[in-house]
């Protein structure tokens, strides 16, 4: 929703800068010099309105590609809290006897392991 705010407002701007276009006296004129393309006698406004619609692109563009990156961020932190919280969940619903051993650092298959050696002695 706000990005469509976002489009909504940079339309309303530019059609004000139009507006301001159309009735704005023409008789500052420049040459501009691009690479390869030279203009002359072109309105001081239109050089003005091109160059803020090139600036509202640029920076649209560099907005949504750094929406997306957070966005794909956002969505590998929320998998990885839900595996975190099934581990938790995991964890909390083991009896109580089970978690004891883990906390003495014994397990059932090392208890397992030794009880033929003893019973050879």
């Amino acid at each position: 929703m706000w990005i469509l705010r976002a489009i909504l407002v940079a339309l309303v701007v530019i059609c004000i800068v139009a507006f301001a276009f159309y009735n704005i006296d023409r008789a500052n004129e420049v040459d501009v010099n691009l690479i390869y393309v030279t203009f002359t006698n072109v309105p001081l406004i239109t050089v003005v309105f091109w160059s803020f619609v090139a600036g509202v692109i640029v920076s649209l563009l560099l907005f949504i590609s750094v929406y997306v990156r957070l966005s794909v961020q956002l969505r590998t932190a929320k998998r990885r809290i839900r595996a975190l919280e099934g581990e938790v969940t995991v964890l909390r619903n083991r009896p109580i006897e089970e978690s004891a051993d883990l906390l003495k650092g014994t397990d059932r298959e090392e208890s397992e392991l030794t009880l033929p050696f003893e019973a050879s002695e």
